[in-house]
């Protein structure tokens, strides 16, 4: 029962071991079209665009150069979290992952910069115990923590470092792994 438990915890807090991705959350879209199908086709180039410029953190006006085509390639995964049809309006919420190094690449050819790997240096590893874990569940989920590792005994995990104070605040047993 432990591992079906924490299969379904770790899907539902859309945690994912690698960092090569960039997430995008709660990207919501409303389209019109002539019917159904085309509101959908619409709103998933408008959620593409949205979710890419989240993800970014730019304004759309900034990434206005960059293809339809060019944000495709740089999608890794999504899933559609909610949607809603009606005879001519979709309504939906995305949730995105995108490759960090070809949206790299592609910014460079747009002349924007972007260095990820400072990002990177933001993040520490920290181990905690498994009970501990599961009890502050839904504080880790606001802190976006990112599962590495689990056992029946310890979770290791990734926690950027702007996140440190607020986690020493839920009192937990952890070790800081170099």
């Amino acid at each position: 029962m432990k591992p079906l438990f924490f299969l379904l915890f770790t899907v539902n807090l859309c945690v994912f071991a690698d960092s090569r991705y960039l997430e995008s959350r709660n990207v919501k879209v409303k389209q019109e079209g002539r019917n159904s199908l085309e509101a959908k086709q619409a709103a998933l180039r408008r959620a593409n665009r949205l979710a890419f410029s989240k993800a970014l953190n730019m304004e759309l006006k900034t990434i206005e150069s960059v293809s339809d085509g060019e944000i495709q390639d740089c999608i890794y995964d999504y899933s559609i979290e909610r949607e809603k049809f009606s005879a001519s309006v979709y309504i939906g919420e995305f949730f995105y992952r995108f490759y960090k190094s070809r949206i790299s690449s592609l910014l460079k050819s747009h002349g924007i910069h972007m260095d990820f790997q400072n990002e990177e240096n933001n993040i520490v590893k920290l181990a905690v115990y498994w009970k501990d874990f599961i009890r502050r569940s839904n504080e880790l989920n606001k802190l976006k923590v990112i599962v590495e590792k689990f056992s029946d005994k310890k979770v290791v995990f990734n926690i950027n470092r702007k996140y440190i104070g607020d986690f020493r605040k839920l009192r937990m047993k952890y070790a800081q792994i170099l």
